[in-house]
């Protein structure tokens, strides 16, 4: 007993330290907004539940369309920040939500679905996902009708994702890591499978599976792998030029999917039928 009470205010600090240090590694940087570009916070009832939703409108609103980005397991929508002003730095309006489930994704789905429902009038619509929203964003996309599907590196944690993607004729990429852990070992290979030629692919080289994620924090980075920069603006390059290509026909996206075989940054890529 006597030792217990010696030792008992070394673990009470060691505990308030290793707390401290969590809080500190788990921040994340509010990414800089582009020029012209708003953020507005909402609080929606989606699906039965209280969702805290942010969205990016670009300078110019007319027809602008709409994507919905969702994060990644145990992340909310600060993860995703970055990609909510890059979205809307591009001309699109982008919704970032928190996903209200840790892992029942059929929720978070209908969730996805109502919120693609609700801010839809008459522009297009598109959904995009990082690791667990890849997959939860995929299921919503056979919920609701959306224009077309992104998967940023997708882990398809229980099967589903594979059953959803052959129900799925809209234009869809996989924008892939390479496989590791945190990906199931680069388990999206069987969602490819399932969209047989209807998928535009590729994989950056290299690349862990938190640069797919914007912004990161360092407790993500010490768990999964250091971020890189460039990695990560490739990956934000394609995506965008994927969706700035089929929901705005850009002519200078199309040119750079055109050239996505020559560039050496990227492996395993495949056009499909867009």
């Amino acid at each position: 007993m006597k030792r217990l009470r010696c030792w008992l205010p070394r673990l009470l600090i060691a505990a308030a330290l290793l707390l401290a240090f969590l809080n500190w590694a788990s921040r994340t940087e509010t990414p800089a907004l582009p020029a012209g570009v708003t953020r507005e916070i909402k609080h929606l009832t989606l699906a039965g539940r209280s969702v805290s939703v942010t969205i990016y409108f670009p300078a110019h609103l007319a027809e602008a369309p709409l994507v919905v980005v969702a994060h990644g397991f145990t992340r909310s929508k600060r993860h995703m920040a970055g990609w909510g002003a890059a979205l809307a730095g591009e001309g699109f309006i982008a919704a970032v939500p928190t996903q209200p489930a840790l892992a029942d994704h059929d929720l978070n789905a209908r969730v996805l679905a109502e919120l693609a429902g609700q801010f839809r009038s008459k522009q297009k619509v598109a959904l995009m996902g990082f690791s667990m929203g890849g997959l939860t964003t995929l299921l919503a996309a056979t919920k609701t009708n959306v224009d077309a599907w992104v998967g940023l590196d997708p882990v398809d944690m229980d099967g589903s994702g594979a059953k959803a993607a052959a129900k799925i004729k809209i234009p869809c990429a996989i924008l892939r890591a390479e496989p590791e852990a945190w990906n199931m070992r680069g388990n999206s290979k069987a969602i490819i499978a399932a969209m047989k030629d209807r998928v535009f692919t590729l994989k950056v080289r290299n690349a862990t599976h938190l640069d797919c994620e914007s912004p990161t924090d360092l407790l993500g980075q010490l768990a999964c792998g250091f971020v890189d920069p460039v990695r990560n603006a490739t990956f934000k390059s394609y995506a965008i030029s994927f969706l700035k290509a089929t929901l705005m026909d850009d002519a200078e996206a199309r040119k750079l999917m055109d050239g996505v075989k020559s560039d050496d940054r990227l492996d395993e890529v495949t056009i499909g039928d867009l």
